[in-house]
């Protein structure tokens, strides 16, 4: 049987996790740590001691921002964004649902509307989400309604288009996600 480092060395960006010493300067550096249940240090000893179940049903793996500060700053040169990216895969993958049941829903979504457009469209990012998550179509309706003013002043004031624009090249981009789709394949 696996170890869950080696499903993250597996799942891509992994290589480097055993180099980590615990110096917490990933930690330190991420603006969403203050939001996770475990910090970027917390996961990767998690993940190093095989605590699969606590880390792959933490809110850390999904509250990565991914703006590669940890990763930049790590003396190691571990890997921490795409470990996380890695820990969210593995997370999809198996069927876990996090404590935030929406977050695995966002994440699809988010890559999906970026495969399709180039960029981000949020109306589909945010409608494309809610269906898919696996809520109770109660709290997706108040979810919704919710959003609803906020998303009527964005587009009355022009910050959010109403229809969704592809940027130039997209072949470009689709073709990163193919060859991305057939590296993982191989894996």
């Amino acid at each position: 049987m696996k170890t869950l480092a080696q499903e993250v060395i597996e799942a891509g960006g992994g290589e480097s996790i055993k180099a980590c010493y615990q110096c917490g300067t990933c930690t330190g550096g991420c603006p969403t740590a203050g939001e996770m249940d475990y910090t970027p240090r917390q996961i990767i000893r998690m993940v190093n001691l095989g605590m699969r179940d606590r880390v792959l049903t933490s809110n850390s793996i999904w509250l990565c921002a991914s703006c590669y500060q940890c990763q930049v700053r790590c003396p190691r040169g571990v890997r921490i964004t795409d470990i996380m990216a890695a820990l969210r895969s593995i997370a999809i993958r198996d069927g876990i649902t996090p404590a935030r049941p929406r977050a695995p829903a966002f994440y699809q979504s988010f890559l999906e509307n970026i495969s399709t457009y180039g960029r981000q469209f949020e109306p589909m990012l945010i409608l494309k989400t809610v269906v898919r998550s696996r809520e109770g179509i109660g709290e997706k309706l108040g979810f919704l309604l919710g959003m609803l003013p906020m998303g009527i002043t964005l587009m009355r004031s022009r910050k959010m288009p109403l229809k969704a624009e592809r940027v130039q090249g997209i072949e470009e981009v689709r073709r990163l996600f193919t060859n991305a789709e057939k590296l993982e394949a191989e894996g």
